[in-house]
Parts: C-alpha cells; sequence; structure tokens
C-alpha cells in the first residue's frame, strides 16, 4: 500500500468520525437551552452515513464517538456540581465526567452497532432499524443501574407542543422513534438508497396524526380553582449548608413569603429550603409553623429529616391552616454520589466522593400527601425526570404534581433548562398540572398540556404567583406505562422476520 493509499484512507477514516461528532454536536444544539429543536429531524443523518455494515466493531467505534461528543455537551455540568460544591477535587471530579460520559456512550455505540448488524444479517435497511433500535437503547439507558433517562432525543420537543401532546397515551419514546424514523428516511434520500412507499406514508400519517391530536387538545384549558405562591429564595449552594447562615435563610423565606405569598392556597418552598435537621432545631421549626397560620394558607416545603434510627431523609413537609404538620413526603429516588454512594460495601473508598458528604436513605413509596386541598404528589429533585415515578404517583391518587428541587448545584449551566423541560412531559403525560419550585430557578406553574403560565429566571430572588386545578383523569400513559417499548420490540422482530422471509424466498 502507497503513501497516498495510506493518506486517503486515514483523512476517510478522519472524515467519517467527523460525520459521528458532527452529530454529537447536532444532539447537543437540540436541547435546552440553546433548543434548535427542528434541528432533532436531520440530527443523526451524518451517524447514519458512518454506519458500515461490513464492520461492525467500526460502527460501534462511529456511534461511540458520537456519543462522547454529545454527552461531553450535554452532562459537563457534572463537573461543576461534583468539584465546585460536593468539595471533589478537580482531577477526581474530572475522572467522574470522563467515566460517566464513557458509560452513556456505550448506547449510542451499540445503536450503530446494532442497525450495521441488522443489515449485515438480516439486509434491514437503516431506516426501518433505526427507530426501535434507538428507543431501545434510549430506555436501557433510563433503567440500568438506577437509569439516566437525561436528554433523550424526544425531549428536545418540549416546546412544540402540538407534537408533544400525543406523549399523554404514548409516552415520551414515542416522539423519539418519530424523530428517529424521520433521519431515516431523510438519510435514505440524499444516500439514494430505496425508500419503502409505504413506510413512508405510515410516518407521514403517524406526524399529521399526532399534530391533529395535538391542535385539538391544545384547545383544552382547565378552570383554575386554586392559587399558589411558590417561593424562589435563591440561596446559593457554597452557604446553603453553612450554620451561620441558617437563621438567614429562615428570615429570607420568611419576608418573601409575607411579601408576596399572601392569600395563597398553597405556599411551596423549595427542596431543602430549610437545610438543616428541622425537628431537631425547635426554634426554627417554630418559626416555620407559623408560616402559615399567620397567613391562613398552607405550606408545603423541603428540609432534611430524620428516621427513628438517625438515618437521614430528604423530605417534604406540609403545614396545615392550623400550623400543624400534616403530612410528609421522603425522597425514595436518590441521586448517586450525590445522596448515597452506591456499592459502597463492595468499595469503601467509594464513601469519599459522595457530593454532600453525607449518605441519604430513601423513603417507602411514591404516595402523595393527603391534604384538605387534594393529594399532593411530591417529586423531590431529578425523581421527576423518571416518568414511571409520576405515573406511580398519579396512579396513587396525586391530583396535582409538585416538583421541589434544588439546581444551584449546577451553577448556570445548561443543567437548570434542561431538568426544567422534562416537566413539561410529565404534565402533558400524566394530564396534571405541575408546580414547580426551585432554589435558584427555574420554577414554574405547568399546566396539564405543557403551557408554561409563568416561570422564574435562574439565580433570582423571586415569588411566582399562579393558579392551578385538582385533577382526577387518568390517560392512557398512565394507566399502561411504557407499553411502547413493547411495540418497539415486536417492530423490531417483525421486520427482522420479514425479511428473512424475503432471503429465503429469493433462495428457492
Amino acid at each position: 500500500m502507497d503513501l497516498f493509499e495510506k493518506r486517503g484512507r486515514f483523512s476517510g477514516a478522519l472524515g467519517r468520525y467527523g460525520l459521528s461528532a458532527a452529530s454529537g454536536v447536532l444532539l447537543v444544539l437540540v436541547q435546552p437551552p440553546v433548543s434548535l429543536y427542528p434541528l432533532a429531524f436531520f440530527a443523526l443523518i451524518p451517524l447514519l452515513c458512518t454506519i458500515d455494515r461490513d464492520d461492525l466493531f467500526l460502527s460501534f467505534k462511529r456511534g461511540f464517538a458520537a456519543g462522547v461528543v454529545a454527552y461531553l455537551g450535554l452532562i459537563y455540568w457534572v463537573i461543576v456540581a461534583m468539584n465546585h460544591y460536593g468539595g471533589i477535587n478537580t482531577p477526581l471530579s474530572a475522572l467522574i465526567l470522563v467515566l460517566f460520559v464513557l458509560y452513556l456512550s456505550i448506547y449510542t455505540g451499540f445503536f450503530a452497532f446494532a442497525c450495521a448488524y441488522l443489515e449485515r444479517r438480516f439486509s434491514v435497511p437503516l431506516y426501518l432499524s433505526a427507530p426501535p433500535v434507538w428507543v431501545i437503547m434510549e430506555y436501557a439507558r433510563g433503567s440500568v443501574m438506577t437509569g439516566f433517562p437525561w436528554s433523550f432525543l424526544g425531549h428536545s420537543q418540549y416546546s412544540f407542543l402540538p407534537l408533544v401532546q400525543v406523549v399523554s397515551v404514548t409516552g415520551t419514546y414515542f416522539i423519539s422513534f418519530l424523530i428517529v424514523a424521520v433521519n431515516g428516511v431523510l438519510f435514505s434520500f440524499l444516500a439514494r438508497k430505496k425508500v419503502s412507499f409505504t413506510w413512508i406514508a405510515i410516518v407521514l400519517l403517524v406526524f399529521a396524526s399526532s399534530l391533529s391530536y395535538g391542535f385539538a387538545r391544545l384547545q383544552h384549558k382547565d378552570t383554575t380553582l386554586l392559587n399558589t405562591a411558590i417561593v424562589q429564595g435563591n440561596i446559593g449552594q457554597d452557604i446553603k449548608w453553612n450554620d451561620s447562615v441558617k437563621m438567614m435563610t429562615v428570615s429570607k423565606y420568611y419576608r418573601l413569603s409575607f411579601g408576596l405569598a399572601q392569600k395563597a392556597d398553597l405556599i411551596i418552598w423549595p427542596e431543602t429550603a430549610m437545610p438543616f435537621i428541622i425537628e431537631r432545631d425547635i426554634q426554627a421549626h417554630k418559626y416555620v409553623k407559623a408560616v402559615p397560620a399567620m397567613l391562613g394558607s398552607r405550606l408545603l416545603y423541603g428540609a432534611v429529616g430524620q428516621n427513628s434510627k438517625g438515618n437521614l431523609l430528604n423530605a417534604a413537609h406540609y403545614i396545615d391552616r392550623s400550623g400543624e404538620t400534616a403530612g410528609t413526603y421522603n425522597k425514595v429516588h436518590l441521586v448517586p454520589f450525590g445522596e448515597y454512594t452506591p456499592i459502597v460495601s463492595y468499595f469503601p473508598f467509594l464513601e469519599h466522593i459522595t457530593a454532600i458528604g453525607a449518605d441519604f436513605v430513601p423513603g417507602k413509596g411514591h404516595l402523595p400527601i393527603v391534604t384538605d386541598t387534594g393529594r399532593v404528589g411530591i417529586l423531590i429533585c431529578f425523581e421527576g425526570i423518571f416518568p414511571y415515578i409520576t405515573n406511580e404517583t398519579v396512579r396513587n391518587g396525586a391530583q396535582v404534581l409538585v416538583n421541589l428541587t434544588n439546581d444551584a448545584w449546577y451553577d448556570r449551566t445548561s443543567a437548570p433548562y434542561q431538568h426544567f423541560a422534562f416537566y413539561v412531559f410529565r404534565a402533558i403525560e400524566t394530564d396534571r398540572f405541575v408546580l414547580r419550585a426551585a432554589n435558584t430557578g427555574i420554577s414554574a406553574v405547568i399546566d396539564p398540556r405543557g403551557r408554561i403560565q409563568g416561570k422564574t429566571p435562574i439565580f433570582t430572588e423571586d415569588v411566582l404567583r399562579g393558579t392551578y386545578s385538582l385533577k382526577n383523569t387518568m390517560t392512557p400513559y398512565v394507566r399502561y406505562g411504557d407499553y411502547f417499548i413493547l411495540v418497539c420490540l415486536v417492530f423490531l422482530a417483525g421486520i427482522v422476520a420479514v425479511y428473512m422471509f424475503r432471503a429465503r424466498v429469493r433462495e428457492k
């Protein structure tokens, strides 16, 4: 092989990896805060161009490369949370980020590998295999090792409300499927490959039907009967757990509540708004319990709790108008390395890299708090990124969903915007109002159609007033959950069977 041929192959390889990287960049740009969501329908075309049926391992590497670029751009904020506020040194924080990115990139690698394998082994074209395989990989990423369902392709469409209304029936994976299906058809056209007219017609029909359903559903508006005041204290993460500012924190929430939260049916303070074990601090607890009694309202707030064994809990407390604690929810799905250290019994050295320096224990279940103004479903921190948790909470009777969170961990990165987007889907999926109280933003009131009735900027001290109603409906998605994954598996098995049958017919 002469030098020019070697250079040509090297340049070709770089070009292919460049295409993979281009898909990675586009997968970042379609998500918040940039939110160039129309690009999602083209984002995978460069990656699909690099899939080589004749070299499965090379296809995996190219898919993996796309994932590395995408996840570095999407979750770079991990290093901020770990290093700036978690007390973990820079090298170790960087190592955690890199390992996390490499792990997540395995899924995009397997996507490319599986598509190449199906084309090589069964002659299944990419435009048919890519949609179900992508969705299966998303589901695996959202489930394996406690799951990380962050920034799925479908989440990029959170502001395209007519399209995403269908998630009340199908769940968010369907939106990812539809986006990849469009990418596959467009890729085939650009590559001058034959595309089944029937498949094109199906994709167009499904897309049009989803839009029609969405436009019809958006005509409905709920009558709002209750008032809420969401208090955003904007307490910096660097001082939040400092004992010397404890009473300053209490005073700030006091001042904001008495100033702008009066005459609200429900006042909401965010996750760990009271950053101490409130049952132990009699004086602070007395001040907090006085708020609803003096304002004639009710208060829902986050604090650190403690069970009978002395274990810490990430808790939400509800105080009624009489000033009594009438309900408590303890966070069930804890953040690995944030609130607890997994597999520490096997690897004791890991106990030193829990970001907030303490191990929390999970609560008993996703049960709503029963109040005199309805049943309130609580989602603390990133519990709301898991659709099954909101579904379970609603099936258990929740009539409104409240998300208490503290996104100060992420500073002014993309994470607060990405985190916020998920709650548009949770509102639509469950047909519930979502009231979101975030320490440093984004706090919001989202109606059951995903319309944002009001929201706050990040890192501002604010009180957001809004209205909501209690709902008792049960959407198909809440009833049946992620059945669409089974649809994808059946679809994939079906097309493999069809192409196997065609191959046998040709052999005869």
